[in-house]
């Protein structure tokens, strides 16, 4: 079992309607693949986490690198793992920005090993929205 964690900058033309399509689409395909995960959304960027055999998850990473709908893929993490952070997810939409409703970290609970990089990583979606707004 292993862990891929990756950053990318979202397409800014992305509707949050698309992103979760695009992440109902990504757990219906996920599921027989033994994938799980969660693709979380700041307002600028996305930081995906993807669980699973390794041999499933070497061809999707390469797959989403060349995806439109984001830029500047960066992996950040690639390790073996024993457990599952999100078992149960095919893949999951958490999103921390107004757009999305500012949905709290308290609904992350199945991402038990990652909650502070979760919570670096919304916090940096804000920041550079208001350096945007000023």
């Amino acid at each position: 079992m292993h862990r891929l964690v990756y950053f990318s900058n979202a397409n800014l033309d992305l509707s949050l309607p698309a992103i979760e399509e695009m992440v109902a689409a990504a757990a219906a395909r996920n599921r027989p693949l033994q994938i799980s995960g969660a693709l979380l959304y700041n307002g600028l960027n996305f930081l995906q986490i993807l669980e699973g055999p390794h041999q499933a998850l070497t061809p999707l990473y390469l797959k989403i690198r060349k995806d439109p709908r984001h830029s500047g893929v960066v992996k950040l993490i690639h390790e073996r793992i024993s457990t599952r952070s999100c078992p149960d997810w095919g893949m999951r939409l958490l999103c921390g920005t107004a757009v999305c409703g500012g949905t709290s970290l308290e609904t992350m609970a199945g991402v038990r090993e990652l909650p502070a990089m979760a919570e670096a990583f919304f916090k940096f979606g804000h920041v550079a929205t208001l350096a945007a707004l000023r």
